[in-house]
């Protein structure tokens, strides 16, 4: 599994591993990603502005194409999170997009045909519910990249692993890497996970 961090791939390079990539935003977004895996998020957890996110997908235009790039999400609500993703969808044509999972999304609801990355967001008791699980299991029958984020800790690396993510985030790697980084890479990449809920 592939830990991606909001950090700059020169200040990543020490750490360097075949399971590390880049994660940039509209607030943090990095042009030298020649080389590496990377992905963009949107900021909407943090600061959520419409005219950076488009100054991001324009710059995106001309790098390497990313793992994926996450449409607009509203945290927490999956029926203003799908109603963002709908306005935003035309100008998202052309990158792999991400939808967001918030709390309340149904299988049913996902445009499954639009989408190239599932990220599993959403308060901690709707990212860790049976629910959110499904729609990692749909999405990795239809050939999705998943990805979770708020990934701090050994527990969460595990479970993230045991549902299927193909990726994680954290706030912990990002801010404190010479502390959790390394391990963090050990750990998300040794290929050995509990089965905990097959």
């Amino acid at each position: 599994m592939m830990a991606l961090v909001h950090a700059a791939p020169s200040t990543l390079e020490r750490y360097r591993r075949e399971n590390l990539g880049v994660l940039s935003s509209p607030r943090r977004f990095y042009t030298d990603v020649e080389g590496w895996r990377w992905a963009a998020d949107n900021d909407a957890f943090s600061k959520w502005d419409a005219s950076r996110y488009l100054a991001m997908l324009e710059a995106m235009r001309d790098l390497p194409p990313p793992l994926f790039v996450t449409a607009p999400d509203v945290v927490g609500n999956a029926a203003e999170t799908l109603m963002l993703f709908r306005l935003w969808l035309p100008r998202l044509r052309g990158f792999p997009v991400a939808l967001v999972t918030q709390d309340g999304l149904r299988a049913e609801d996902v445009p499954w045909s639009d989408l190239s990355a599932l990220f599993i967001g959403g308060s901690d008791e709707w990212k860790m519910g049976e629910q959110n699980r499904e729609l990692v299991q749909e999405a990795k029958e239809r050939g999705l990249w998943v990805h979770m984020g708020r990934v701090n800790g050994h527990q969460r690396i595990r479970y993230a692993k045991a549902i299927g993510c193909d990726s994680f985030d954290g706030t912990s790697m990002s801010w404190f890497k010479d502390r959790w980084l390394r391990n963090y890479l050990l750990h998300a990449g040794d290929g050995h996970v509990q089965e905990m809920f097959r």
